[in-house]
């Protein structure tokens, strides 16, 4: 293995110049239409090392050149760099190294300067050691602190923008095929853990689920690295909060489950499968829950009035989804039809158009998991056929009579952990994180949802009395005839007909079905009947509770 140097701006413009050979020298090797442009940009870039303060000053440097092959090379002093490489020590000039007579016909070097191109900071940034070729993720990756960021297309074309014209479809593919499949010897010797992030004295391991405690070293690259201590997590309050807010053990389940989920997914540990429904009808701490998310997950706020803007607007809101971990719709009323087709496109995951305001429009895959927060009844296979994709959680409803105070006392401890004096933590949302992960683990590692069903109503008040007839008969007598004079007036009064979709929407959110057939005393008749026996049984307990039903 080569040993090379971790810190950008360790090598000097020669050694930075025979680094730089590993691509120039590799070029001829891929098969590419587009060669030569790539190498018009290539033999313009050169390196210059910042020797004194006057030349940070002024942005110049003296630049390492070779006019031929065979000369051992040379040094141009004080030529203004086209690019910072590492401050105060290193920088890049792009232009051509030539010979011409001067006026005495002797030869002389000089220097043309060409027009700066986002190509050669990109040559730059992977002789420096800033960008890197990652032989585990097949890509390169942006090094930062403890950290990478994977480079694809999308990234960069923003990170690296170009002028449309001068644009070299395959510049990056050029590029990862010389790293991937021509250079042999190793060109870095950091350690890329593609499926691990780190904390200041803690790794993660996302296949195994393991916590190891232990200092990242140097060299080590995570997917993401963040500035929190062990000391600092607390899974004990994570778990609390949890057993507070959900409304059941199914719910318990889920919710305990929805960090872990959302991380494989992100790492494509997992495939998208899922998308969940998180209900309740208000002051349930769904709301504080849904901003652990932040920080530690890029979270996409679902804007339903720019998404179904069209043009420009709707295009530049896509994009936001690029990227994207989470994406919350968060809808208090009723969802229109168009608003349940933009929600089919996010939970199946659509490929979409974005773009930005003066850069070209991208195309890309949206990977966000759905959550759609909301206290109405949602009807499922409108967003989806598949209806096992779903995972609901339901959030315990607060006391009747509890005042704000009593509320405030009670959530108080969790607003304190999760968001101090008003600051999201970083070390509440990674608490939230690893112990979705534990808790993955010691359900050996699979992702087994519980059924839920989501409560339609809060109150007995909330259902009309053709719901209520419907509920008590059935509790009683397992059916309920559909030629029940005492129902057919709840039903004129009510709706009018049950052929009227509030009325089939009303009977489908009590968990019955209408007009089944049913053999009494050697005759059949039309029923109605329990279709949904959790739904059905959570109205009963609405009704009993406000002693409709004893």
């Amino acid at each position: 293995m080569t040993s090379t140097s971790n810190v950008v701006g360790e090598k000097d413009a020669t050694e930075l110049f025979r680094e730089f050979q590993k691509i120039r020298l590799n070029l001829d090797r891929v098969n590419t239409p587009h060669l030569s442009q790539i190498k018009e940009i290539v033999k313009r870039v050169h390196f210059a090392d910042i020797t004194n303060d006057q030349q940070v000053l002024d942005n110049k440097g003296d630049a390492f050149y070779k006019i031929y092959e065979k000369d051992e090379g040379a040094k141009f002093n004080n030529l203004t760099l086209s690019y910072t490489i590492a401050p105060k020590k290193t920088g890049l000039v792009y232009g051509i190294f030539k010979e011409a007579p001067d006026k005495d016909g002797n030869k002389k070097t000089i220097f043309e300067y060409g027009k700066f191109t986002n190509y050669a900071r990109f040559l730059a940034d992977i002789t420096a050691g800033k960008v890197i070729y990652s032989k585990e993720l097949k890509r390169f990756v942006a090094v930062q602190k403890n950290a990478f960021k994977l480079i694809d297309e999308t990234l960069f074309s923003y990170d690296y923008p170009i002028e449309k014209k001068q644009q070299i479809p395959d510049f990056l593919s050029v590029l990862e095929a010389i790293y991937g499949q021509h250079i042999k010897i190793e060109t870095h010797d950091y350690n890329v853990q593609p499926f691990s992030f780190a904390g200041s004295d803690w790794i993660y391991d996302c296949k195994s689920l393991i916590m190891e405690q232990r200092k990242p070293a140097a060299n080590e690259l995570f997917f993401a690295s963040y500035d929190v201590a062990y000391n600092e997590l607390n899974f004990e309050m994570a778990d609390n909060f949890l057993n507070l807010i959900a409304d059941d053990d199914n719910s318990l389940n889920n919710v305990s489950l929805l960090h872990a989920y959302v991380l494989l997914r992100k790492l494509k540990l997992e495939p998208p499968e899922h998308f969940f429904i998180l209900k309740d009808f208000g002051r349930t701490g769904k709301g504080l829950l849904m901003t652990t998310f932040e920080g530690v997950f890029k979270v996409n706020k679902v804007d339903f009035d720019k998404l179904m803007a069209g043009g420009f607007e709707a295009s530049n809101e896509w994009l936001k989804f690029y990227g994207a971990d989470v994406a919350h719709a968060n809808e208090t009323d009723g969802i229109t039809a168009k608003e349940m087709r933009i929600l089919r496109m996010i939970a199946t995951g659509e490929t979409k158009t974005g773009r930005e305001i003066g850069k070209d429009a991208v195309r890309f895959k949206i990977q966000s998991v759905l959550a759609l927060d909301t206290n109405e009844s949602v009807d499922i296979s409108s967003i989806t056929a598949n209806k096992s994709r779903t995972v609901k959680i339901a959030f315990k409803d607060r006391p009747k009579g509890e005042t704000d105070g009593e509320r405030h006392a009670i959530f108080r401890p969790y607003w304190n952990f999760i968001q101090p004096k008003g600051e999201q933590s970083l070390a509440a949302n990674l608490s939230f994180l690893i112990y979705s992960l534990d808790y993955l683990k010691k359900q050996g590692g699979k992702f087994k949802f519980g059924s839920v069903a989501l409560k339609n109503y809060r109150n007995a008040d909330e259902l009309t009395e053709t719901q209520r007839i419907l509920v008590v008969v059935i509790h009683r007598d397992g059916f309920i005839l559909a030629s029940d004079p005492t129902l057919a007036q709840a039903v004129i009064d009510d709706y009018g007909s049950f052929r009227y979709q509030k009325a089939k929407d009303d009977v489908k959110k009590i968990g019955v079905k209408l007009n089944r057939p049913k053999k009494i005393e050697g005759q059949v008749f039309k029923v109605h009947v329990i279709e949904d026996r959790e739904l059905f049984f959570q109205v009963v307990k609405l009704l009993k509770d406000s002693e409709y039903i004893e």
